[in-house]
């Protein structure tokens, strides 16, 4: 059954997935994306999505969790009873509960997921870009929608619409409009190394992987800190065959009273000699100060 597109304007939302500038050619199996339809059934399109998180707690979403379902229930009347309670064992509402723990077909819970705790998170998708705004002075002016990133703070303007299918009924969430509100902590949807790696230990390392640098390697270490007027000099952090910025000027180390016993200095990367205490005090390992040639 074919039902008019409901307008609707969402509260505001963070961006929490997808991106108003770079469609989508596969779909969530990896599989490029197809027209299902009409004369053109077959061939490649790409997709616009993005996944809008609006707080649980925003009063202005209820008034849109209405448009939607009086949208599901004008498409498919059979399966909603007389209360408007869904009798149908799954609909896509195309609306992610943030504090679910049911994994999806991946194994990905939304409340693992950032910036889904606490909020509801709308999917919105379209064949074309939409064009963003950004309000200056109380007149909307376009804003370049490149410049929105995830976790970004937008509204969105578009229709809901019962999808007309049986076999998988829901609603079509589609985005016209965007403006973009305000700033936020970038999020980032792909996987992260404690999932990447977490889970599966290294196990046996192969022949030959040592954990520790050969003898005559040099070891890797935190860049030292700097030594009173000293900058150290860009090639003796650098590894071997990178090439590295010219160094800074380099102040010539404070004068300091002769130490009632002589001791042997060493020559750092700036020119100027060092004793072995300011060197390790400047965060240089014993291995380094043995590797500087001495004054």
């Amino acid at each position: 059954m074919t039902t008019p597109a409901t307008q609707i304007v969402t509260p505001v939302g963070r961006l929490v997935m997808g991106s108003l500038s770079e469609p989508q050619t596969k779909d969530a199996d990896g599989n490029p994306l197809r027209i299902k339809h009409g004369p053109n059934e077959g061939q490649a399109r790409v997709e616009y999505f993005m996944g809008l998180a609006i707080p649980k707690s925003d009063p202005g979403y209820a008034a849109l969790w209405a448009q939607i379902h009086q949208a599901a229930r004008d498409g498919f009347p059979t399966l909603f009873n007389a209360a408007g309670e869904l009798a149908a064992p799954k609909f896509a509402f195309k609306v992610i509960d943030g504090d679910s723990q049911v994994p999806n077909t991946k194994g990905a819970r939304p409340c693992d997921k950032e910036g889904f705790p606490g909020h509801w998170v709308l999917c919105f998708s379209s064949g074309f870009a939409s064009k963003c705004y950004k309000e200056e002075a109380g007149s909307f002016v376009e804003y370049d929608a490149a410049n929105v990133d995830c976790g970004h703070y937008i509204r969105i303007a578009g229709t809901v619409a019962a999808n007309g299918s049986q076999q998988n009924p829901g609603v079509y969430l589609n985005h016209s409009m965007i403006q973009f509100i305000g700033y936020g902590d970038r999020t980032v949807t792909g996987p992260n190394a404690e999932s990447a790696f977490g889970a599966a230990p290294v196990g046996a390392l192969p022949q030959g992987c040592s954990l520790t640098p050969p003898a005559g390697a040099p070891m890797p270490t935190a860049a030292p800190a700097a030594l009173p007027g000293v900058t150290p000099a860009p090639d003796f952090l650098q590894p071997p065959g990178v090439a590295a910025a010219p160094p800074a000027a380099l102040a010539p180390p404070v004068a300091a009273a002769p130490p009632a016993v002589v001791e042997v200095q060493y020559i750092a990367s700036d020119g100027n000699p060092y004793t072995a205490a300011r060197l390790r005090d400047a965060g240089f390992t014993p291995e380094q100060i043995q590797a500087l040639p001495t004054a």
